[in-house]
């Protein structure tokens, strides 16, 4: 009987989300256009600097939106992350789980565990094992003025906003680290140190 609670309060939800994702589609209430460009965001935080990772046409036409970053940021001891970031104002398909992104460039994905990396970001770790090189990967979602590492939640609450007429802006956010001498330790805390640096950043040029 719980079993069949649950997913009838789940069916539910899904049914009043996919009513509401087509009446604010053909109301027009959802535009195509981002207010907010993502390439704003600052390429020095700190003791961070970056430089831009060029990404191929291809990936733009797979997203369907060009309002995303890839940059590959250093810190002054010459501890470096990659960071990228979609964001949209009205798509909710922009804030896909990335593991298969990762996957189709070559990684495997050995473990996958939840990690704390800001004050409020509990994050989705990955560890990646790609050609002769292992990565620790950790990705979580924004969605309007909240951080979330799962994806249904993330949706959810991006449908509901609209189902009360508020702009719900989403957001994936991904750091990854290569594992230097097979210290998963150091890796994780780079990773750390770099997202403390961003999270209050993320509210203002991901609103």
């Amino acid at each position: 009987m719980k079993k069949y609670k649950t997913f009838t309060a789940v069916f539910l939800v899904l049914i009043l989300t996919a009513i509401a994702g087509n009446f604010f589609y053909f109301s027009g209430v959802i535009g195509r256009s981002n207010e907010v460009s993502i390439a704003n965001f600052p390429k020095t935080i700190g003791e961070w600097s970056s430089v831009d990772v060029p990404l191929d046409k291809r990936v733009y036409e797979l997203l369907e939106t060009k309002n995303l970053i890839m940059r590959d940021y250093k810190n002054q001891k010459g501890e470096s992350v990659n960071f990228y970031i979609i964001y949209s104002q009205d798509d909710r398909k922009v804030s896909h789980p990335p593991e298969i992104c990762l996957q189709g460039d070559g990684a495997t994905v050995v473990e996958k565990t939840q990690l704390k990396v800001g004050n409020n970001i509990d994050a989705t770790k990955l560890v990646l094992e790609k050609r002769n090189s292992r990565e620790i990967a950790v990705y979580w979602y924004k969605a309007g003025k909240d951080f979330t590492n799962n994806y249904i939640s993330q949706q959810l609450r991006f449908s509901l906003g609209r189902l009360m007429g508020k702009k719900t802006s989403l957001a994936l956010i991904r750091v990854i680290a290569v594992v230097e001498n097979n210290d998963e330790k150091q890796a994780i805390a780079k990773i750390r140190s770099f997202c403390s640096a961003i999270e209050p950043l993320l509210q203002k040029y991901a609103p």
